[in-house]
């Protein structure tokens, strides 16, 4: 066989070009499995929330994606939808509370500013969600 054989993509039985993607790394398993505890810990902390349900909802789609990311290559595309949906609802409530409050305000008592201040803290939570699944589905897609 030739350097340049040896070099060159692999057929398949059908005749089509195998691709050669790199394995998911060890790291991205231990980011993503981080991030699914994090994603689930934002879940448990909307037990006390007045409206619970579509944040528990938007998290808890963002955990279970994290924990298969690095086993199921498919799930890449929802991660990437999940991720977007996210960061557009966090840019809708950046929006909404633009002006209200100032990012200093986020670590300060809630009754101090009302209701604004956790509206603040949510979207960044969806930031955070929506970054992360959106960086992790670009990664993952370039795998195998």
């Amino acid at each position: 066989m030739s350097r340049i054989e040896a070099c060159a993509p692999r057929r398949s039985n059908q005749g089509k070009v195998a691709t050669m993607m790199a394995p998911v790394a060890i790291w991205f398993k231990a980011v993503s499995w981080a991030m699914a505890a994090l994603l689930f810990g934002c879940v448990v902390l909307q037990l006390n929330d007045p409206d619970p349900a579509r944040w528990m909802a938007i998290y808890g789609a963002g955990a279970i994606v994290s924990i298969l990311l690095p086993v199921k290559k498919p799930v890449a595309a929802l991660a990437l939808l999940i991720g977007l949906i996210s960061l557009a609802w966090a840019i809708y409530l950046i929006h909404s509370v633009w002006g209200l409050i100032a990012i200093s305000d986020l670590s300060n008592k809630m009754s101090e500013k009302g209701g604004a201040v956790e509206v603040g803290r949510e979207a960044g939570g969806l930031v955070i969600e929506g970054v992360w699944l959106m960086l992790a589905a670009s990664y993952r897609g370039a795998r195998a």
